[in-house]
Order: structure tokens, then C-alpha cells, then sequence
């Protein structure tokens, strides 16, 4: 397999495992009650590029790229690429 076959393969699964994972904490948010558990998986860390807003008058835009990752995110990740590991 080629090396830019294996590139998109791993970008692949980790786009998967960020969505699935981030779509887990969601659902854990809601099913699991307060409690310490809950705090601890569901806990998320957001960094990237604040959204910038350029007004040139007659267009305004905004650009930022903001990432979140919880625990259960990053186990979904680690999954994710174990599981493409072998197209990879």
C-alpha cells in the first residue's frame, strides 16, 4: 500500500473516531446521573483557532477551527485506528 493510501486511511479513522466518540460522551451526558463517573468521561477539552471575524464592508466572514476531545473520544479514537491498523 502506498504512503498516501496510508495517510488517508489513518485521517479516515480518526475522523471517525472523534465523531463517534463525541457522539458517546453526548449520549453518556444524558443516560448516566451526576456523579463523579459521569464528570470523568464526559470531561472535554477544547483547543484550536478562536474564531476570527473579518469585516471588510460589504463581506464579513469568520474563520476559527475549535476541536473538543473527552475521554471516551479518545478511547474511540485509539479503537478506531487499531481497528484501520491493518488497511494502514
Amino acid at each position: 500500500m502506498n504512503k498516501k493510501k496510508k495517510f488517508w486511511t489513518f485521517v479516515i479513522a480518526l475522523v471517525i473516531g472523534l465523531m463517534v466518540g463525541q457522539l458517546i460522551t453526548a449520549l453518556i451526558k444524558i443516560a448516566l446521573p451526576t456523579g463523579v463517573v459521569r464528570d470523568f468521561l464526559t470531561y472535554t477539552i477544547s483547543f484550536g483557532l478562536n474564531p476570527i471575524t473579518i469585516d471588510l464592508a460589504a463581506v464579513k466572514f469568520t474563520v476559527g477551527l475549535m476541536f473538543s476531545m473527552s475521554i471516551i473520544g479518545f478511547l474511540f479514537i485509539v479503537a478506531m485506528v487499531y481497528y484501520f491498523k491493518w488497511w494502514i
